[in-house]
């Protein structure tokens, strides 16, 4: 079965892209503050921020049985997915898992016809 990609909302989306975006942060201290024309510390800083945003995107994905998050293992779905918003190109699913609680995911998709 295909794996449907997602970006994690709610409490749990927000508390990992916070310390996600920490790293953006000290990049750009490290840009601002130094006197250098090339910054080696800032564009590590840059580029460890570009791995762990593909990483969380490829690595947040549920299948028909499985369910995964970049900081968690893998989980058995114990019900499908429900939508709680469709607006265009963006749907918000809600899935409860038994052992962590319930999770607001936000999926890009071509409708349908």
């Amino acid at each position: 079965m295909r794996k449907k990609h997602f970006i994690i909302l709610g409490r749990s989306g927000l508390i990992y892209f916070s310390w996600v975006l920490i790293v953006l942060f000290l990049c750009l201290i490290f840009l601002y503050e130094s006197t250098k024309v090339f910054n080696w510390p800032a564009l590590i800083c840059a580029l460890l921020f570009l791995i762990l945003l593909v990483h969380t995107y490829f690595n947040s994905y549920w299948t028909n049985e499985i369910f995964k998050l970049p900081f968690r293992a893998k989980a058995k779905l114990t019900s499908e997915p429900t939508i709680i918003l469709d607006w265009q190109l963006l749907k918000i699913y809600k899935i409860k898992i038994a052992e962590f609680g319930q999770y607001y995911l936000l999926r890009f998709e071509k409708k349908s016809r």
